[in-house]
């Protein structure tokens, strides 16, 4: 799966604000500071996380943004979803020339782009920006047992079934 720079970006501006004492405010400016970032791509991505309804903004001298939920309720799939357009699959992205893909109705291909897009899902799903508010070793160590979790489910579902030789390898 590919992180775009705003997604990256994004992430660590939610993270600042996840690290704000309770009704505490930060700046655009703030967090382009913190950040090492411009203010405009600061607001930017600010605002689409206003849009999305993750932070909550006030206006005036003392004003700025703040999470409008606990940093533990709220999923880094939350996070990434501010900048994602929801409406995008992959096989209406990539149509070519064409008005749709020409393997629309039979896709091999498909399969796998459900299977990992899900699997990135699940795993943003379980962690927090509380999670990531850790050490990095400690947010390591919870997001690997997630991943690792995920990737059994996926095994699973994908088993052979029995009786089979073994010489497949799914």
């Amino acid at each position: 799966m590919h992180i775009s720079a705003l997604e990256e970006y994004g992430l660590r501006c939610a993270l600042q604000l996840a690290s704000l004492p309770e009704g505490a405010l930060l700046a655009a400016s703030q967090v382009a500071d913190r950040e090492g970032i411009s203010v405009q791509y600061a607001s930017k991505i600010l605002h689409l996380f206003r849009k999305s309804g993750l932070v909550k903004a006030s206006r005036g001298i003392q004003g700025g943004f703040r999470l409008v939920k606990d940093p533990r309720q709220i999923s880094l799939k939350e996070v990434f979803a501010a900048f994602r357009d929801s409406d995008s699959v992959f096989c209406g992205r990539y149509a070519g020339q064409q008005v749709e893909c020409v393997h629309l109705k039979g896709c091999s291909v498909r399969p796998v782009f459900d299977v990992l897009t899900g699997y990135f899902d699940s795993v943003l799903e379980q962690l927090t920006l509380e999670d990531l508010r850790r050490t990095e070793d400690e947010a390591k160590a919870r997001i690997e047992r997630f991943a690792s979790f995920e990737a059994e489910k996926i095994r699973t579902r994908f088993a052979l079934p029995s009786g089979a030789n073994g010489s497949e390898k799914f």
